[in-house]
């Protein structure tokens, strides 16, 4: 025969021909046989046992993505399912004092101090610091600091080398210190810090600084930062490399939660569009997403961050008709790390440092050479080409927690795919419009204490809380009545407590201020006597600035010594109001707005997770005859932005904007270094527009906590579940576009004695309407005569005429005031018979 064994089995078979089958062999031909068999039973049923298992158990792997970028491993394609995310607070002790954006209360000691407006981390500026000696320590330094014993402090700067010898480091001028981390790099910002755990209360100050071998020495600084935490953190401090700590303890002003956190998955292949490149030199021709023309002389550049450091990644290109070349230079361009050249695939591989990669492609000569198809993945292998597809959950909203502790931290969690929050704490903006009166002064020298009643605020709350001053300065709980600069929530009456010192106010201690003076304070203003005061003299002026007597004016306490001679109604740009954070006697759950889904790919995924991501702001476009059409310039987004995701044309995205990020130098810095613009004739201005993007304020980070299917069972019913949730959320959201095609007129709760018919809508294109009108009240400038509810109310405050009557004549000359906090006032006296609303309107928040 021409084989012994069955084919599949391999079962032993008797050859006919041969003089051996003379016999019958049991053991060949029966135990073998049935050992093979068997052997093969064994095999299927466990093939059917594990078959079974993924398609009738679920199961699950849990995941952590812990605050900055790292590589995750997944078993299979599959969802994100989110199972914890909660709050942190961070408090920087110097207010805002360390943004070195001004010198402010920062002083030299053996050193010229200068702002640099064209070397910083963060903000507008650095702190250009200067030796005076050849020989000594020379720093920028706050002094006067408060550390109580038994607590843990970590000081943190930025700091970038100029041309010191030696180290710059940070330190505490009174004892317990330990320099962990010090720089003399010249080429970026690095971040250096130190720890203090002083065993008694002392007072110390805060130095960034150097020893001079030179007059001439030096070094900048900037985002100087100074927090308590707790002792299990301040331990793990000596283990920690230095990217952790700079993700753990980043600059923030003053009082900053977990702010709008992100976690987004890039994809398989991590170059965007070739529209989304980074820059171009000279004048190569995009042909379309994967392709474009390019030379020696004309070239286009992405910086791709951020990359995980030690990791290998690789990139590769396509090169047609002529030599290509791509290559791979650390962010900011310096020698080239790898390249490719040639034609047909070129790839090259590279291991990732701390710095930002830039790719760029090339050709070798002047004769043009058409790049397609660019590529990077992770590890050492060229992948075949994909377009670059993210996956993101986004989510806005503030979190907060204990700043020291991290308890009582808020939560978010997830039910029916939507994502809401276990708010424990309650943060306040004490804007002048929110005081609706107060219940008493406390006058001591030097100070007042006021107790305003605040709208819309849960005054139920736990122990103590965090508040910061319209300065930035930390105010310290409890003692208001005794000392300027503390703050309190008065537990047997509805109103905070916050004692105001008499430089900031120019109340003098025998005047007793009224509701007005209140709230002209808190829109950011300081009462003085104009017969007396120039508005310079009263702004700077630390002592009394007003009395009672004399002709009252009123001068802006920050910026410019703008004066108004009429009672504020309203703050003014570059004003921060009062900010206070409590914790809730009792949480409540609120839903947050969310956005995307995300997923891993099969294999290796590269995760990062931050904060400070705004989702989809309506965007005002300006255009220049002949160029292009802009975002975030003439009209700027709400924050300051650090980098633009995505620009949205009537709900969906538009590829066709050009992001572009300035030099730190930049005039337009103050409203954010990245826009986007398009080619002017491309432009529709019927079209709406909106902005994805990340906001150049830090906050700190907080690790997502879940999980994602392993086998198909558990994809099966996560696909069933979003099916179900999908199909839950559509028709939800369909009932609420049927109201809002379908508005409902609303009645508003008249105060001050007025009785009316005025009633309001809001239309689906978020126009506010008005009709009827009031009659028979009492006005005097400020009287409130009704409320808005959210989502009613203004994006700013508005001045609006309305026509008035004293029963007789018509007086058209009366304003009202709508804030966005929903008050609506009068400006000034009216005539008490009446007023008109009809055909009053304005854009409501959105």
């Amino acid at each position: 025969m021409a084989s012994e064994k069955t084919p599949n089995l391999g079962l032993n078979q008797i050859d006919r021909t041969s003089p051996k089958t003379t016999y019958f062999d049991l053991e060949k031909y029966l135990d073998q046989n049935w050992r093979s068999v068997d052997e093969f039973a064994g095999g299927v049923n466990d093939s059917v046992n594990e078959i079974k298992k993924r398609l009738d158990t679920t199961e699950r792997k849990a995941v952590t993505l812990e605050p900055g970028v790292q590589i995750v491993h997944a078993e299979k394609a599959a969802p994100f399912s989110l199972t914890g995310l909660s709050g942190r607070t961070l408090v920087n002790l110097l207010g805002r004092a360390g943004s070195c954006d001004r010198i402010d209360s920062l002083l030299g000691w053996e050193a010229d101090l200068a702002v640099d407006t064209s070397n910083k981390a963060q903000g507008t500026g650095s702190i250009k610091v200067t030796a005076k000696n050849a020989s000594g320590v020379y720093n920028v330094y706050g002094t006067g600091l408060k550390l109580t014993g038994g607590r843990y402090y970590i000081a943190l700067a930025d700091v970038k080398n100029i041309n010191a010898s030696n180290n710059i480091y940070v330190n505490f001028s009174t004892g317990g210190n330990k320099a962990l981390k010090q720089s003399k790099d010249q080429s970026r910002f690095v971040t250096i810090y130190t720890k203090c755990a002083p065993t008694n209360d002392t007072t110390t100050n805060l130095e960034v600084a150097s020893i001079s071998t030179a007059t001439g020495q030096a070094f900048y600084a900037d985002a100087i930062r100074l927090y308590e935490i707790n002792a299990s953190d301040y331990a793990a401090l000596d283990s920690m490399t230095a990217e952790q700590v700079v993700t753990k303890y980043p600059y923030v002003d003053s009082i900053m939660p977990v702010r709008n956190p992100y976690a987004i998955r890039y994809g398989e292949n991590m170059l965007p569009s070739l529209f989304e490149w980074s820059a171009k030199q000279g004048t190569p021709i995009i042909v379309d997403e994967k392709s474009i023309t390019v030379t020696l002389d004309n070239k286009i550049v992405h910086t791709v961050s951020p990359l995980v450091p030690g990791q290998k990644y690789t990139v590769s290109v396509q090169s047609g008709g002529a030599t290509g070349r791509v290559t791979v230079t650390d962010d900011p361009e310096s020698a080239i790390i790898v390249e490719a050249v040639g034609l047909g695939l070129l790839s090259a591989t590279f291991t990732a440092t701390s710095r930002a990669a830039n790719i760029r492609l090339l050709g070798t000569s002047s004769t043009a050479v058409t790049m397609t198809k660019p590529m990077l993945n992770i590890g050492s292998t060229a992948k075949a080409f994909k377009p670059r597809e993210d996956s993101m959950l986004a989510l806005q909203t503030d979190l907060y927690a204990d700043p020291v502790t991290g308890a009582n931290a808020d939560t978010v969690f997830e039910r029916d795919g939507q994502y809401f929050k276990v708010k424990r704490f309650e943060s306040v903006l004490l804007d002048g419009s929110r005081i609706t009166k107060v219940n008493n002064v406390v006058s001591g020298t030097g100070f007042k204490a006021l107790y305003p009643v605040v709208s819309g605020v849960n005054y139920a709350f736990v122990g103590n809380g965090s508040a910061v001053k319209f300065d930035g300065k930390i105010l310290l709980w409890g003692g208001q009545d005794t000392t300027a600069d503390r703050w309190g929530i008065d537990a047997t009456s509805p109103n905070f407590a916050i004692s105001v010192p008499v430089s900031d106010s120019g109340w003098a201690d025998s005047y007793p201020p009224t509701l007005d003076d209140i709230r002209a304070y808190f829109f950011g203003y300081k009462a003085y006597d104009a017969n007396t005061l120039t508005p310079a003299q009263a702004q700077a002026a630390t002592t009394a600035t007003w009395n009672g007597t004399g002709t009252k004016y009123w001068v802006q306490r920050v910026g410019a010594p703008n004066f108004t001679q009429s009672v504020p109604q309203q703050s003014y740009a570059g004003y921060t109001p009062y900010q206070l954070v409590y914790q809730l006697a009792t949480p409540t759950v609120v839903p947050i707005v969310s956005e995307g889904q995300l997923s891993f790919v099969e294999g290796d995924n590269q995760v990062e997770v931050g904060t400070g991501i705004v989702l989809r702001e309506n965007s005002g476009i300006n255009t220049i005859a002949g160029a292009y059409a802009y975002i975030n310039a003439e009209y700027p987004l709400k924050y300051k932005p650090r980098n633009i995701v995505a620009v949205y044309r009537n709900g969906k995205k538009d590829s066709r904007w050009e992001v572009i990020i300035r030099p730190g130098s930049d005039v337009f810095s103050p409203i954010g270094v990245a826009f986007a613009r398009l080619v002017v004739g491309l432009y529709d201005p019927t079209d709406s527009f909106s902005t994805t993007y990340f906001m150049t304020a830090d906050s700190p980070s907080a690790a997502f906590t879940g999980s994602y299917a392993a086998n198909e069972k558990t994809l099966l019913t996560d696909l069933v579940d979003s099916v179900q949730e999908n199909t839950a959320r559509v028709s939800v959201l369909e009932n609420k576009k049927a109201d809002k095609d379908n508005p409902a007129w609303l009645t508003p709760t008249l105060l001050n004695g007025w009785t009316g018919d005025v009633q309001y809508l809001r239309l689906s294109d978020n126009l506010v309407l008005f009709r009827g009108g009031i009659r028979e009240g009492f006005a005097t400038p400020g009287t409130h005569l009704f409320t808005l509810p959210v989502g009613y109310r203004p994006k700013s405050n508005m001045e609006i005429k309305v026509r008035t009557s004293d029963g007789a004549n018509d007086a058209p000359n009366s304003t009202i005031i709508i804030n966005v906090s929903g008050r609506v006032v009068t400006q000034n006296a009216w005539f008490n018979k009446g007023a008109w609303f009809d055909g009053l309107s304005f854009l409501a928040e959105q």
